[in-house]
């Protein structure tokens, strides 16, 4: 076997490392697996990709780069195991990890040229390698905080949830377009000016990607500026609803505080005469009034007014929610997030529950908080049909836009650093979430 040959395969290969790292950046804290495992399986992928397939290829001519496609797949399908975001997304982060690397061993070959005129190896040279991987660790730095902070903040943003099968095609066609420009040999980079023209030119590759990436996330954090906006502006909608049937219920009790003499008095002379019909029918317009009490549901009035709203479309549709809350003045978490929070679970159990019949047309809401600033929301109700769960604990529906209330639902507890559970259990559905005050 000849070392030096496998030396330079191994130091192509190492371009695995960079690439691994840029992969993982963005995905890092949606980890479904314990550190330990993930850095034990990527030292073992890694060990047996550079070491194993160095040997290899020294052994049988394969080209580094026919040997790392093949072990793509085997590095997808560990990659998607151990990470917990939807498949677009973690295929747009390969990619862009594929992108990276393969623009960098592009580069590199045209920057390298000189020095690889007498090579007769379809494998860099130990000097040529070491600047290509280092080409991939310069690249990896300047987008690492793109990586580590832009990224899973538009993972965040639930309107582009439905985008992202798209968004995968840029970086996959771009990384196709780099590795289709990468020269056969040596002696065709040195015709011309094509060598200098290329190195001026090629590096517009990674700046338009890294200027479109930060372009997408300021769209990304408007749109969910907008969102939460609107959702402040719906409790502002519930709370003015709320306060204008509280002024309408104090007005109608002090109209009928104000002519109770009155009415007492020709009550009972018609009760006197024996016109008993006549007085019941005197009455009923008065115990309408009396019946239409002003109901508080939650004493901390964000939340009173969201459960009104709620409470009012559940009657609407003759479905009965079951309230209890345990809550102060002053909420744990952003009145806005909790207005999304609690719409989107009870708007989803109000509409499993109309499908119902009678007893079963029910939800139970509880709402409450734990020491020192953890709030509860355990909300549950009967459904009907058959229901499943994906891998990440969400209902799988084939309706168009059903599913991204609860998606978004788990983005706010995450935002909190808090948990939510999905049980279904004998027809019965339940949401148990915890959420935490920010430090």
């Amino acid at each position: 076997m000849n070392t030096n040959l496998t030396v330079r395969y191994m130091i192509e290969l190492a371009m695995t490392v960079p690439a691994a790292v840029i992969a993982i950046m963005p995905v890092y804290y949606s980890r479904k697996v314990k550190k330990p495992f993930l850095f034990g399986l990527l030292a073992i992928m890694l060990t047996a990709v550079i070491v194993g397939g160095g040997i290899l290829c020294a052994m049988t001519g394969i080209t580094s780069n026919a040997f790392v496609f093949s072990a793509m797949i085997a590095f997808f399908i560990a990659y998607n195991f151990c990470f917990s975001l939807s498949v677009p997304k973690k295929l747009f982060c390969f990619a862009n990890a594929t992108l990276l690397c393969g623009f960098s061993t592009t580069y590199a070959t045209f920057l390298t040229a000189p020095m690889e005129l007498d090579n007769p190896d379809h494998v860099y040279t130990v000097s040529s390698g070491l600047i290509c991987l280092g080409i991939a660790v310069v690249f990896g730095a300047i987008f690492a905080r793109t990586l580590l902070v832009k990224f899973p903040d538009l993972f965040e943003t639930d309107s582009l949830e439905s985008a992202w099968k798209v968004l995968d095609i840029a970086p996959i066609v771009t990384t196709a377009s780099v590795v289709w420009m990468n020269p056969v040999s040596a002696e065709n980079v040195m015709t011309g000016r094509l060598r200098m023209i290329c190195l001026v030119v090629l590096p517009s590759i990674p700046a338009v990607a890294w200027f479109l990436y930060h372009i997408f996330w300021w769209l990304a954090k408007k749109m969910t500026e907008t969102t939460k906006l609107q959702h402040g502006y719906d409790l502002l909608q519930m709370e003015e609803k709320q306060y204008r049937r509280t002024r309408r219920y104090l007005q109608e009790t002090s109209e009928i505080r104000h002519d109770f003499r009155q009415h007492i008095v020709y009550i009972s002379e018609l009760l006197e005469q024996g016109q008993i019909e006549k007085a019941k029918k005197y009455l009923s317009p008065i115990m309408e009034s009396v019946n239409r009490t002003h109901r508080i549901i939650c004493t901390n009035q964000a939340v009173d007014a969201i459960a009104n709203h709620y409470d009012d479309i559940a009657r609407s549709r003759n479905v009965v929610v079951s309230w209890s809350f345990d809550l102060t003045d002053k909420l744990p978490i952003d009145e806005a997030d909790m207005c999304a929070v609690m719409g989107n679970l009870v708007e989803n159990a109000i509409q499993a529950a109309e499908q119902l019949e009678g007893d079963n047309r029910l939800v139970n809401v509880r709402i409450g908080l734990l020491p020192p600033k953890t709030l509860v929301i355990s909300i549950y109700n009967a459904y009907k049909g058959r229901l499943i769960l994906d891998k990440n604990g969400l209902p799988v529906t084939e309706k168009k836009n059903h599913g991204i209330g609860l998606r978004s639902v788990r983005n706010i507890v995450e935002r909190y650093g808090g948990t939510m559970e999905i049980e279904t259990h004998n027809g019965i559905f339940n949401v148990s979430i915890l959420m935490y005050a920010p430090d």
